[in-house]
C-alpha cells in the first residue's frame, strides 16, 4: 500500500478525505492527518508517506510553504494541491514546486481517483527503477570491494576502487565466520547479516559479504588491543544475541589501498586457524600459543633411561588420587602435543573424548563405585563436539575432570603415601613410576622416595614389587598359566616376571602353581 498524509485545517474536509476517498481499493492507505504545515512536517518524518494531500491556505505554514520545506529536505514523495480559489499565480508557485496535481474543492471524487490511478502507477513504476539502481549499485560495490581484496586481470585496480568507496589513508580488513545456525534457524543468520550491515555507518565502515565470509572494510584501523576488544564486543551484541558463534579476525593496517588485499588474505589465514584461538581474542587462533605447553618438563636425574611419558596414565591417576590442581595443566600438555602434530579439529576432539571414556571406564573397572558418579556427572562429549574453540574443549574437560577428581578423593594434602599405596593396590598392574607419581603430586621424585622409605620402610619399587608377586601367587593358585599371570600383574616381559618372583618367594611361578 502507498502511504498517504493528507494535510487541511478544516477538520471535516480532513475527515471526509478519509472517509469518502477509497483508498484502500486504489492502493493507498492514510497514515496520518495534520492541520497545518508545522504539524505535516513532524507527521512525514514519522511516517515517510509516498503522497501528500495538502490545502494551500492554512495558519502557521500554508501549503506552498510546506512543499518549498519538503522539496527543500529533498523529501522524495508526490504532491497533490487542494484549493478553494482558482489563482493563477498559486497554481504557477505550486507548479515549479513539482506537484503532481491541483484540484479545486469541493473535491471531485472521480477526479481525486483519475489522478491517484496515475500516480500509482508513476510511483510503481519509481520503486521498480530504485530496486534496479540498487542491484546496479550492489553489483559496481561488489566489483569495487573485489578489486580491492582479490584483484585479478581485468578488474577495477585497487586506487580506482578506493576512490569509488571513498577510502582515505589507511584502512583494515575484519572477517567473519558465522558458525553453523541449526536447522530451521537460516533465518538468524539473515538477521545478523542484516544488522551488521546498519550497525557501521559508511564513514566507519564498508560491510560486505564474500560467501563463506562477512566482513568489514574499516576506513580507520584498529589502533591496539583495546580497540580490537571494543570491536569484539561490538559484534557479540549484534551476533550472540541471535544465539549464533562467530569466528572473526583482523587482517592488519593496510596503509594504502594496494595493500588491502594483504589485510584481506592475512585475516583469511587467522581465520583459517581460529579454532585453535581463544574466542575474546579478534585476530583468531594462533597454532603457536600452544607450543609452550607441549613442552616435556626437564627430566630429573635417573630418569632419562624411561619409556615415553604415557600422558592418559597420569591423568588417570591424577584423578584417581584426587590431583585436581595437575588436571589442567596436564590436559592442556596433551591438547599441544596434538596441535603440534597438525591434528585437525575433528581428531583432536575425537582422541579427547576417547581418553575421557577410556578414564571413565579404567576408573569404574577399578572401583564399581564410580558408575554412581559418572552417572551423576555426564561425561562432556557433546558439548566438546559441538565446541568452535579449542580454549573452550580444554576448559570444559579439565573442569569434568577436576569435578570427578573432587568426588572421587576429599583428602587434603599431606596423606600423599596412604594414598600411592592404595592406588599401588588398584593399579598394581599398570606401569606405574615413581616420577609419574611425583609430578602427580608435585614432589621432587627423590623427595617422595624418600618420604615413601621413611613411612613404608621399603623403597617405592620393592613395595609394588611385592604387591605385584602377592597378587601372581592368588593368580596361580587359581590354575592360571604363568605368562597370563605375568601380563595380569604388570609385567610385560615373562623371564623378568620369573626372576622377581624367585627373588620374592624362593621358587619358581610353575613351582609354586604345581604345589599349589
Amino acid at each position: 500500500m502507498i502511504k498517504v498524509l493528507i494535510v487541511d485545517d478544516e477538520p471535516k474536509l480532513r475527515e471526509g478525505l478519509r472517509s469518502l476517498i477509497p483508498w484502500e481499493d486504489e492502493g493507498y492507505t492514510v497514515v496520518a492527518t495534520a492541520a497545518n504545515g508545522f504539524e505535516a512536517l513532524e507527521k512525514y518524518n514519522t511516517f515517510a508517506p509516498k503522497l501528500v494531500v495538502a490545502d494551500i491556505r492554512m495558519p502557521g505554514m500554508d501549503g506552498l510553504e510546506l512543499i518549498t520545506e519538503l522539496r527543500r529536505q529533498n523529501a522524495k514523495c508526490h504532491v497533490l494541491i487542494l484549493s478553494g480559489y482558482a489563482d493563477f499565480e498559486y497554481a504557477k508557485r505550486a507548479i515549479s514546486n513539482r506537484i503532481d496535481g491541483y484540484l479545486l474543492k469541493p473535491v471531485d471524487e472521480e477526479e481525486l481517483i483519475s489522478y491517484l490511478r496515475e500516480m500509482r502507477v508513476t510511483i510503481g513504476q519509481e520503486e521498480m527503477l530504485n530496486v534496479l539502481q540498487n542491484v546496479v549499485e550492489e553489483n559496481s560495490r561488489e566489483l569495487w570491494l573485489r578489486g580491492l581484496f582479490q584483484p585479478g586481470p581485468g578488474d577495477i585496480s585497487a586506487l580506482e576502487a578506493a576512490g569509488k568507496l571513498k577510502l582515505q589513508g589507511s584502512s583494515e580488513v575484519v572477517l567473519l565466520k558465522l558458525l553453523n545456525p541449526a536447522k530451521g534457524e537460516e533465518g538468524k543468520e539473515d538477521r545478523v547479516r542484516s544488522e551488521l550491515e546498519r550497525h557501521w555507518q559508511p564513514e566507519e565502515a564498508e560491510y560486505f559479504s564474500l560467501p563463506p565470509y562477512a566482513g568489514l572494510l574499516l576506513k580507520e584501523p584498529l589502533q591496539d588491543d583495546a580497540a580490537r576488544a571494543a570491536l569484539r564486543q561490538e559484534l557479540d551484541r549484534v551476533i550472540l544475541r541471535e544465539g549464533l558463534d562467530y569466528y572473526a579476525a583482523s587482517g592488519g593496517t593496510a596503509a594504502d589501498p594496494e595493500r588491502i588485499a594483504a589485510s584481506y588474505s592475512a585475516a583469511r589465514m587467522l581465520l583459517e586457524q581460529a579454532f585453535f584461538g581463544h574466542r575474546e581474542i579478534l585476530s583468531g587462533g594462533f597454532m603457536e600459543h600452544w607450543a609452550e605447553a607441549a613442552e616435556e618438563p626437564e627430566a630429573e636425574p635417573g630418569e632419562h633411561g624411561e619409556s615415553e611419558r604415557d600422558e592418559e596414565m597420569e591423568l588417570l591417576l591424577a584423578v584417581e588420587t584426587g590431583s585436581t590442581e595437575i588436571l589442567s595443566p596436564l590436559v592442556k600438555q596433551m591438547i599441544a602435543k596434538l596441535v603440534e602434530a597438525r591434528h585437525d579439529e575433528f581428531h583432536i576432539k575425537n582422541n579427547l573424548i576417547r581418553i575421557i571414556s577410556s578414564i571413565i571406564a579404567r576408573l569404574e573397572a577399578a572401583n564399581p563405585e564410580v558408575r554412581a558418579l559418572v552417572s551423576d556427572n555426564p561425561s562432556p562429549a557433546s558439548d566438546v563436539y559441538n565446541s568452535f574453540f579449542l580454549s573452550d574443549i580444554h576448559r570444559m574437560v579439565a573442569d569434568y575432570l577436576e569435578h570427578l577428581a573432587g568426588q572421587l578423593n576429599s583428602g587434603g594434602r599431606g596423606d600423599e603415601i596412604k594414598r600411592i599405596t592404595d592406588l599401588i593396590q588398584r593399579r598394581y598392574n599398570e606401569n606405574l613410576k615413581l616420577g609419574m607419581l611425583a609430578q602427580i603430586f608435585n614432589y621432587n621424585s627423590a623427595y617422595l622416595g624418600k618420604m615413601f622409605k621413611n613411612q613404608i620402610g621399603e623403597h617405592f619399587n620393592t613395595y609394588l614389587d611385592k604387591v605385584r608377586i602377592e597378587k601372581a601367587k592368588q593368580f596361580l593358585a587359581q590354575g592360571m598359566k604363568v605368562y597370563e599371570v605375568a601380563e595380569r600383574v604388570g609385567y610385560m616381559n615373562a623371564d623378568y616376571f620369573n626372576a622377581k618372583f624367585r627373588k620374592y618367594v624362593g621358587v619358581s611361578p610353575s613351582a609354586f602353581r604345581k604345589e599349589h
